[in-house]
């Protein structure tokens, strides 16, 4: 996804990490598959582990205003709810920060609570692929 110019895109990316990497520790255990899902990700974004190394190691300095595109402040969501549900358990803190993130992204907390759901609902198993679209369609601008 392009997120803009190359100090735009990194400086999104970045944030990414940071928030998955506060996410996977936001119930106090890194679980493995939270690590895996982390590097996964990472990944996607075209990340290596040295270059996200400080940004798990410091995820608090790496922050960004929403970007005004409704679809990529819909990307982020979706990386943090995903890691929400790595480890096959779902934290009270972890949901936490899905809303506050959520709504620094503009998002209604009513869309939010709907799309946890289904990460509660489809926990163990493999969502189906329309689950979260069919949630967040009413919603969209």
């Amino acid at each position: 996804m392009d997120f803009g110019t190359f100090e735009e895109e990194l400086a999104m990316k970045s944030y990414i990490v940071a928030l998955l990497a506060k996410q996977a520790s936001a119930d106090g255990n890194i679980a493995n598959a939270e690590t895996s899902y982390l590097l996964y990700a990472s990944k996607t974004l075209g990340l290596d582990k040295a270059e996200i190394r400080p940004i798990i190691e410091k995820p608090n300095n790496f922050n960004i205003s929403p970007p005004p595109d409704e679809d990529k402040r819909l990307t982020i969501l979706y990386y943090l709810l995903f890691m929400m549900r790595a480890d096959k358990i779902i934290d009270t803190k972890e949901e936490e920060l899905c809303y506050k993130v959520g709504f620094q992204m503009g998002f209604r907390q009513d869309m939010i609570t709907q799309l946890i759901d289904v990460m509660k609902k489809y926990l163990l198993d493999e969502i189906p692929p329309n689950a979260m679209l069919d949630k967040i369609k009413p919603f969209l601008n």
